[in-house]
């Protein structure tokens, strides 16, 4: 089956604000809880992933982002090759806001995402920034990029103990990470299931901090990582570079890196979309006569014809001389405008020449003239 627009999904508008679009999923996920729409829990099941998907796009910036500019092919990399999964919403901070204080909702979701303490330890996404020539946006390029990057610490292997073994099994939670609460109301019992006040859902407590990184577990580095900016790339652009971010705990997979792609302006070519604009000046019997200009192009140079009787500030269109259309094989042109130096003093046998082809000139009126001329 097709995959829907995720607006249409939430049923927003393209321009609807974060708080609009945490408004629409919240309505919807009261909505079609498996565990609320009992009258058809498959279908709702399948219709809540739905709207959580296009939630966990819209609700970042970045993604959004990249879903307005190319569509699905923008954010399926997030998910995996199956799509998406439970794995990927990175929301379930959300879900308390999203529904209120109400335990039976707290409840439902707790079970649904497989409870509250089974938070997400993959690694922090990592945003940087590359400067290029122009010239890489139509042959692309392969920068090496200077990435920080924190990861777990190699003394203690990510858990904050010294040498990696100075802890022992929390005491409150016995090592789940997770600490059960029961309230009754009248005859109805609320049981809620949330992270461990002692070792903040670890499981572990630690006896004796790690020295290299003062118990975090974490240690920041520099990795050195060749990214490839495609031909067509536009000024602004970001590139994801799955698991290049931040190194997971515990195992869990590493974030995103993401690059945005920043070209160097040109001292004479100006880009719009995928056309490149330039200019060229022609000597006047050039302009009058026709003949051939050397105009720059993105790459180099090129020769452009220029027929008899040219007209100053005339356009002219180069096709397939521009920026390459992102993901294709197809160019914008390349327009240049010319401009027709026009001498400022002749010689005597140039004007006469001149008069000859061209015609005799009229004369400048005198002061008298002029004033008479306005009188009338």
């Amino acid at each position: 089956m097709a995959k829907r627009d995720y607006y249409e999904v939430l049923g927003v508008a393209k321009t609807a604000s974060p708080d609009e679009i945490k408004s629409a999923y919240r309505k919807l996920a009261r909505q079609y809880h498996p565990d609320v729409a009992k009258s058809d829990p498959k279908a709702a099941e399948a219709k809540f992933k739905e709207i959580s998907e296009a939630y966990e796009v819209l609700a970042d910036p970045q993604k959004r982002r990249n879903y307005d500019q190319l569509g699905f092919d923008a954010v399926q990399g997030d998910f995996g090759p199956g799509g998406f999964t439970w794995q990927n919403f990175t929301h379930a901070g959300d879900l308390e806001d999203l529904l209120g204080a109400n335990p039976l909702f707290q409840q439902l979701f707790g079970s649904f995402m497989g409870g509250p303490a089974a938070r997400a330890s993959r690694g922090s996404d990592v945003e940087v920034a590359v400067r290029l020539p122009l010239r890489a946006a139509v042959e692309g390029a392969h920068p090496t990029l200077e990435v920080p990057i924190v990861g777990p610490c190699p003394d203690c292997h990510g858990n904050g103990a010294k040498d990696g073994t100075a802890y022992e099994v929390c005491p409150e939670c016995g090592g789940s990470g997770q600490v059960r609460r029961t309230r009754s109301r009248g005859y109805t019992q609320f049981i809620t299931v949330g992270q461990c006040p002692t070792c903040r859902g670890s499981g572990r407590k630690i006896l004796e901090r790690c020295p290299t990184c003062g118990g975090s577990g974490r240690q920041r580095t520099v990795e050195h990582i060749e990214v490839t900016v495609p031909p067509g790339m536009e000024d602004g652009g970001v590139l994801r570079v799955a698991g290049h971010g931040g190194q997971g705990v515990d195992g869990d997979s590493a974030g995103d890196l993401y690059v945005q792609v920043v070209f160097e302006p040109s001292d004479h070519i100006r880009r719009d979309g995928t056309d490149a604009f330039t200019e060229a000046t022609v000597p006047l019997a050039t302009a009058l006569l026709g003949g051939v200009v050397t105009v720059r192009t993105i790459e180099g140079q090129a020769e452009l014809k220029v027929p008899a009787g040219t007209q100053p500030e005339t356009p002219f269109r180069m096709r397939g001389l521009g920026f390459p259309r992102f993901r294709s094989s197809s160019r914008g042109d390349l327009v240049v405008t010319l401009h027709v130096d026009i001498p400022r003093s002749l010689s005597g046998r140039e004007k006469d020449l001149l008069r000859e082809a061209l015609g005799p000139v009229t004369p400048t009126p005198t002061r008298r003239e002029s004033f008479f001329r306005r009188r009338s």
